[in-house]
Order: structure tokens, then C-alpha cells, then sequence
């Protein structure tokens, strides 16, 4: 789905161009709201050996989350697991899911939107996002990078497509820092997609392994029926 560059499909309003923080050397946040602040003075540490925007690691499913600038109210989804906000990171229309596990809170995964047939602005905007993370948390410790482009001639009944696996990574201990593009483009590009809009997807997750706990499930093995039940 292409960025509207009025309002999100959640009726958040677009932040105004003024209120860029162009001072912050993150240009993910916006003023206020900076994922580079080390401390907040008046309140508890707000860098991520705490938490993720002032939300501790650890916080039990059902706790208030801070309000977030130009996102939506927080709604439960996964089975009320996690909860999902939409908005504004930046100028990036996103959704942010606040993930919990058995030891609370332990995960925020941000995923972009993404236009299904401009393949060059999936690989324009990680580089922008991964360029950005890197000013704040300095170059990955892992990164990946696979392109495969379509092979030979395609019209509108014989389809191919344009692949991109981007992956890059920061080790911010004790929190892990991941930036995942899968770009899958049909050619010929246009609105008719055979497999639909949804095929790409390019997603930043923050992730506390300390709280990646679940309780172990008991199962009870059923006796394997008798073969004079099956036949």
C-alpha cells in the first residue's frame, strides 16, 4: 500500500512537515519522542536498557504504554498477546505491535508500508532506515544482501518477479536490533498483482531476549487408535 500523504487507512492525522526534529541525528523519531534520548530527567531512564520509548521490558500484558505522537490508540491483537498501534514514525506510515511473552513485555516490531510495485522504494527506504539506525547505534554487526531480478520476457499472463532479501543487525546489549526487507515485485509492474499486494514486507523489531520466556505446555500423548478402528 502506497504512504497517503494525508492520513493513515486509521484515520491518524500525517505530523505537519514543521514539526521535524531536524536537530536529532535520528531520523526516525520526531521531536519529543528521539529513540537516541539517553535519559529523561524527570522520569525513569528512557535509553533501551530500560525499554522501548519509556515502556520497561518486562511490564505485564494489560499496563498503560506511553502515548506515542501521531499514533492511534492501542488495540489488542494475536490472540490479545500483543497490542498494535498505527500512525506516523517520522513520515513513515507504520504499525507498531508492543509484544508479550509469560515475562511481559518483550518485543516492538514496526512494520512500514510498502507501494507492492515500486521495488527500487522498498530498497531505497531500508537503506534510509538502516542509515538512520546506524547514526544512533553505529554500523551493523550482521548484515545480508540477495537480489534476484526477473529473467526473460514477461507480459500480462506470463508473470516474474523482482526479489530483495535485505537484513541488517545491531547488538545493543542487552537488546537486539533487527531490520528485515522481503521484496517481492511482479513484472510487468501494475495494480493487477495475480498474488495480491501483500507479498512484501519490510519490518524493524527491538527485542529483549532476557524476556523471551514462555511457559513450557503439557501435552497429554493419546493412545494411537487400535488398527481395528481405523479399518
Amino acid at each position: 500500500m502506497a504512504q497517503d500523504e494525508g492520513t493513515s487507512d486509521t484515520g491518524t492525522s500525517a505530523p505537519p512537515d514543521a514539526a521535524v526534529d531536524t536537530t536529532s541525528n535520528d531520523s526516525l523519531a520526531w521531536a519529543g519522542d528521539s529513540l537516541g534520548a539517553a535519559v529523561d530527567t524527570i522520569g525513569p531512564p528512557m535509553d533501551l536498557d530500560y525499554g522501548y520509548k519509556g515502556f520497561m521490558w518486562g511490564t505485564p500484558l494489560g499496563a498503560a504504554i506511553p502515548n506515542l505522537q501521531y499514533m492511534s490508540e492501542p488495540v489488542f491483537i494475536r490472540d490479545s498477546t500483543a497490542l498494535q498501534l498505527s500512525g506516523y514514525l517520522g513520515q513513515k506510515d507504520v504499525v507498531i505491535e508492543y509484544v508479550f511473552s509469560d515475562s511481559g513485555f518483550w518485543k516492538v516490531e514496526i512494520h512500514y508500508a510498502l507501494d507492492p510495485s515500486d521495488y527500487e522504494s522498498h530498497l531505497e527506504l531500508f537503506t534510509q532506515i538502516e542509515r538512520s539506525l546506524s547514526e544512533v547505534y553505529g554500523f551493523p554487526q550482521t548484515t545480508d544482501r540477495i537480489e534476484s531480478g526477473a529473467m526473460g520476457v514477461h507480459d500480462v499472463v506470463n508473470i516474474g518477479f523482482e526479489r530483495a532479501f535485505y537484513f541488517s543487525s545491531w547488538n545493543v546489549s542487552p537488546v537486539k536490533i533487527s531490520l528485515l526487507l522481503n521484496s517481492i515485485v511482479q513484472v510487468p509492474r501494475n495494480d493487477l498483482n495475480v498474488f495480491g499486494d501483500d507479498m512484501s514486507i519490510m519490518n524493524l523489531v527491538y527485542y529483549n531476549p532476557d524476556y523471551m520466556i514462555m511457559a513450557d505446555e503439557i501435552f497429554v500423548e493419546e493412545p494411537m487408535p487400535s488398527i481395528f478402528d481405523i479399518y
